[in-house]
């Protein structure tokens, strides 16, 4: 692949092998969505840095996507019965005999049974958080009635506190940033509180975006527009509807709004009957990803009006080339920087920061900000020295784990002479 050499010219001399290493993930390319996108870029990186990396999937249906082709070995397991599809993955493990096991996410893919096996094989486990959603609205606002979604809402921190209890023994947890509270991060939170030993803080991280050849505003006419653009899927979580109303409400002229849609789905159609033909608004859907990059690089502003969020990836490819951003005080994103974080998403807030967004002088110091920020927190070279001592202490402490029992099933041994 291009991207293992601008990888190897990224990291330089950094090489960090650590033999088999299996990726699980609910989600996975041609999939939508942070974690997926987030698994991807773990996968490749690490095969380019020397590791032997698989990846263990569902089967989305979906149509291959060949801006995003597989960057190493991936299974992916078909719908079937829960107990088809338990063999077929202790057939995986059998088969792949992995040294690391990450699971990423919470989501309850077989997690438990995941971590069982590991534990029968010795394998230690990560448990790679993507964040929890603890913040009322992302439950009372979404998709539940309101009785449903306050007992949603409630039921969800004895949820996450179960999930992170069971951290313990050769499973360990990694968290995307350290910051918490009762209604942001809480895994991180509760698991700081508790003191948990085997826990561990390691951002997002993934190559630089680079300007090419390409230009994205060349081709789609919009070579003299102050671009502003949101790379996101369409959803009701990603909120974008509510963000065309109010800037429709504010009045604002002369800004060249563009959403990046990877699939057209009925929220799609949705936003485009919000927008109403207004031409400020532009819809462009399944793009391939090289263009999806031009399109940030030249924007002016990346923007965001989610209701849950916890380390878009979206405003880190933004920071790693200088672009400025604007999204809501949701999840960890008031602790990044380059942006214009938005304590409530109204349009009178909404109006002050994009009016603030077409200052060149305003621009100028937060896309500095933030591309300084990327570099000391979310490069490459930074994120996985700190991956590298963490599988470095993992498998040492499992050497000596093995080699305890190895002695002790000695002593005890009957036919010990």
């Amino acid at each position: 692949f291009p991207s293992c050499r601008l990888t190897i010219s990224v990291y330089s001399q950094f090489c960090m092998s650590k033999g088999v290493i299996l990726l699980v993930s609910p989600s996975f390319p041609p999939m939508e969505g942070g974690v997926a996108m987030a698994t991807y870029e773990m996968a490749r990186d690490l095969q380019c840095l020397g590791s032997d990396i698989h990846v263990l999937t569902p089967e989305s249906g979906l149509p291959p996507d060949s801006s995003l082709p597989d960057p190493c070995s991936v299974t992916r397991i078909s719908f079937v019965s829960s107990h088809e599809t338990r063999h077929r993955i202790d057939a995986c493990l059998e088969h792949i005999h992995p040294s690391l096991v990450i699971f990423h996410s919470w989501q309850d893919w077989h997690r438990d049974y995941m971590a069982a096996l590991c534990r029968e094989r010795n394998i230690p486990m990560i448990i790679r958080s993507h964040g929890c959603h603890t913040d009322f609205h992302s439950f009372f606002r979404i998709q539940y009635p309101p009785f449903f979604g306050i007992k949603k809402w409630i039921t969800s921190f004895p949820t996450i506190r179960r999930n992170v209890n069971k951290i313990t023994g050769h499973l360990h947890l990694v968290c995307l940033d350290d910051h918490g509270s009762l209604f942001k991060g809480y895994d991180y939170y509760y698991a700081k509180k508790r003191g948990m030993p085997n826990f561990t803080v390691i951002p997002n991280t993934f190559l630089p975006l680079q300007p090419s050849s390409f230009s994205f505003r060349k081709k789609y006419h919009l070579e003299h527009s102050l671009l502003f653009s949101c790379p996101a899927s369409a959803s009701v979580r990603k909120n974008q509807k509510a963000f065309i109303r109010h800037v429709k409400k504010s009045n604002i002229k002369g800004i060249q709004f563009i959403f990046l849609v990877p699939q057209y789905n009925s929220y799609a159609e949705q936003m485009e009957k919000e927008a109403d033909g207004d031409p400020a608004f532009r819809f462009f859907y399944g793009l391939p990803r090289h263009e999806v990059q031009a399109a940030i690089i030249e924007s002016y502003a990346v923007f965001l009006y989610s209701i849950q969020e916890q380390q878009p990836l979206t405003l880190l490819e933004a920071m790693s080339c200088g672009v400025p951003w604007i999204a809501p005080d949701v999840g960890g994103i008031s602790t990044l920087q380059g942006g214009i974080v938005l304590k409530k998403r109204n349009t009178r807030n909404l109006q002050q920061a994009l009016l603030q967004m077409t200052q060149e002088n305003t621009r100028k110091i937060l896309s500095l900000a933030g591309k300084q920020f990327w570099c000391h927190r979310y490069s490459p070279k930074v994120v996985y020295q700190q991956w590298e001592i963490l599988f470095n202490d993992l498998l040492k402490k499992n050497r000596v784990s093995t080699c305890s029992r190895s002695e002790s099933a000695d002593i005890h041994s009957p036919f010990k002479t």
